[in-house]
């Protein structure tokens, strides 16, 4: 049985996530195995105009992942319909088929409730329709090719302070943040700056079965997902973790074998 505990404890976000999880699943599979795999499987969504950017960065002499979408050519407002028909008419299939419409779903009727208007009616435009579905999608099938029976995630950090949005000055979390983290385990930290994005906390609501420390298992694992606001001032960061249930009955014989 393989469980994925995600560390959260610095905040979570779209970016963050699909990092940290094709880190992980490199580290599984081995050198280039999580680019790739990524890679291939976003052609199936049929979106021009984007690519992938992947980097090394270090953040409080921590070495992490980092992963850019770049658009590279103009994009249309997409609706909630828009981006359920690019996951329809893809290739992807299947449970990373299911929670990819889940969370476009659930982050959707986050927006309507936010701004008072019906589903139909919301336009991805201040989070990113790209952006959203990339994040959205990616950390969806890297997971289920990691092969996570069960998501746990730690308390997850929001935050503090106010952000800048398209309506103006708010403190955070953020309307559609606070409604996201609804059933999560939250705190927020003194540092002044939003640390959970939308869609970052849509993945977790999707995904995540379980809050709380992290599970018993043997590490088989670990990835590091930075974000575009982690900094040395600011250190933050997903961890992933991929654990195998150890057996009860089997003596634990590999126990001094990294």
């Amino acid at each position: 049985m393989r469980t994925v505990y995600l560390d959260c404890s610095t905040g979570v976000s779209g970016d963050m996530l699909l990092a940290s999880l094709a880190h992980v699943l490199e580290e599984i599979e081995g050198e280039g195995a999580g680019f790739a795999f990524l890679k291939n499987e976003l052609t199936r969504l049929n979106i021009e105009g984007f690519g992938l950017e992947w980097s090394h960065k270090k953040i409080g002499g921590i070495m992490t992942w980092h992963v850019d979408v770049i658009q590279t050519n103009d994009q249309p407002l997409r609706t909630h319909g828009d981006l359920m028909r690019i996951v329809d008419d893809s290739g992807v299939t299947g449970r990373a088929a299911e929670w990819s419409r889940q969370a476009i779903t659930l982050l959707g009727e986050a927006e309507a409730k936010v701004h008072g208007v019906s589903l139909e009616k919301v336009h991805f435009h201040e989070i990113g329709a790209v952006d959203t579905i990339v994040d959205i999608v990616g950390s969806m099938v890297l997971l289920d090719r990691i092969g996570a029976e069960t998501v746990v995630c730690s308390p997850v950090d929001l935050g503090s302070g106010f952000v800048h949005c398209a309506h103006g000055k708010m403190p955070v979390p953020a309307p559609a943040c606070a409604l996201l983290a609804q059933s999560l385990i939250t705190f927020g930290s003194e540092c002044g700056m939003e640390r959970a994005t939308p869609t970052g906390l849509t993945v977790l609501r999707t995904v995540v079965d379980n809050c709380g420390t992290m599970p018993m298992g043997r590490v088989r694992g670990v990835g590091y997902g930075s974000g575009g606001r982690s900094s040395d001032e600011h250190p933050t960061y997903v961890r992933a973790f991929m654990l195998e249930k150890v057996a009860e009955d089997l003596p634990n014989r590999d126990h001094n074998h990294a």
